[in-house]
């Protein structure tokens, strides 16, 4: 059966949760107002592309950054479609007010 809420209470409002799913759905908003060349670049630049760490020589003749370690986590905003969103965002919607209540708004932010 899929959840449709919890039944824990929470004591105060999950700022941090609503402030992420907004900003992923500002950015999946921005991935869909692109076209198939500038969105597969925007994944290129800002999603995990593995070949772009273990093939270093690979990754200089396309112009990958070097050193360039923030895609591990711009990647976490990049959605594959409406179903991933739909249930990324969902899942965090129904446990991550409990999950950021119980560690605090800044660990859950790192975390």
């Amino acid at each position: 059966m899929i959840p449709v809420r919890d039944t824990i209470p929470r004591r105060q409002a999950p700022m941090m949760t609503w402030a992420l799913i907004a900003i992923d759905a500002a950015v999946f908003l921005y991935e869909l107002s692109l076209g198939p060349g500038e969105l597969e670049g925007l994944f290129y630049v800002f999603g995990v592309v593995p070949a772009r760490y273990t093939h270093l020589e690979w990754g200089r003749r396309v112009g990958f950054p070097i050193d360039d370690y923030w895609p591990f986590l711009t990647s976490m905003f990049l959605h594959g479609g409406w179903a991933h969103i739909i249930g990324n965002m969902w899942s965090l919607w129904i446990f991550g007010d409990n999950v950021e209540e119980r560690m605090g708004r800044i660990r859950f932010l790192l975390f």
